[in-house]
This record gives structure tokens, C-alpha cells and sequence, in this order.
């Protein structure tokens, strides 16, 4: 209601129409819920990343990673969401699937030692929040 009285002191009818279309506009957004998108990403494991370095999705997405080494044996790790799996040399390529979690930035590291850089074989996976 307040925001009512406002725009009709404001300026009229023609702004409270306006504050009207803004007011439905926010509620018509809120009252339909996002359909979570499929997202496919292919990664390659090699000494001493991954690449891509930066995984972007949205809450709730449907997330596929198809890792694949490009030399020896690596893993894959996603510590905060319980996900582990070796990823073998020779190229076959081992395949992740989960939702996006809650919105923030979780570390992907490789889980098997391949080296003296193993320690700095680091990747993100960054979640966005709906609407974004």
C-alpha cells in the first residue's frame, strides 16, 4: 500500500501504473521457478591443470563434467561436494554428474600425485545463484 500512496502523490495515475507493471513484473518473476539448464563440459586433465580452470554454472543445474588426461593418471576431486574419481592416462574420458549446489566457489583439485606440480593443480567451479 505504501508504495501506492507514493507514486499516486508522486505524479499520478500514470506512475502508479508504472509502480503496477514494476510490482507484477517482480511477483510474475519470483512465482516461476527456473528449469535447471543441462550443462556439458569437457575438461582436460594435463601436468599440472586443468582446462579449463574455471567451471561456470547456476544453482540447480544439471552438471555433466567429461574429464580426460592428456598425458599420465590424474583424479579429480571436488572435496566439498564428496566427488572423486581417476582419471587414467591414455585419454579415456570418466564422467561426472551432479546438480549444482548452493552459490559460492568450490575447488576441483586432482586427487592422484602426477608430479612435483600436483600440489598446484587447481581448478574452480563457480555457482551461481538464480537470476544471475
Amino acid at each position: 500500500m505504501h508504495v501506492w500512496r507514493s507514486a499516486l502523490r508522486a505524479g499520478g495515475w500514470a506512475v502508479a501504473v508504472v509502480a503496477l507493471g514494476v510490482t507484477v513484473g517482480v511477483v510474475l518473476t519470483r512465482a516461476e521457478p527456473r528449469p535447471p539448464r543441462a550443462v556439458t563440459v569437457d575438461i582436460t586433465a594435463k601436468r599440472f591443470a586443468f582446462d579449463p580452470a574455471r567451471v561456470e554454472v547456476i544453482e540447480g543445474d544439471e552438471v555433466t563434467l567429461n574429464v580426460r588426461s592428456a598425458d599420465g593418471t590424474h583424479g579429480i576431486e571436488i572435496g566439498k561436494l564428496k566427488i572423486k574419481k581417476e582419471v587414467p592416462r591414455g585419454g579415456d574420458v570418466v564422467t561426472l554428474a551432479f546438480t549444482a549446489p548452493a552459490p559460492g566457489t568450490y575447488e576441483i583439485s586432482c586427487s592422484e600425485y602426477c608430479g612435483r606440480g600436483h600440489k598446484d593443480m587447481k581448478a574452480a567451479l563457480v555457482v551461481a545463484p538464480h537470476g544471475q
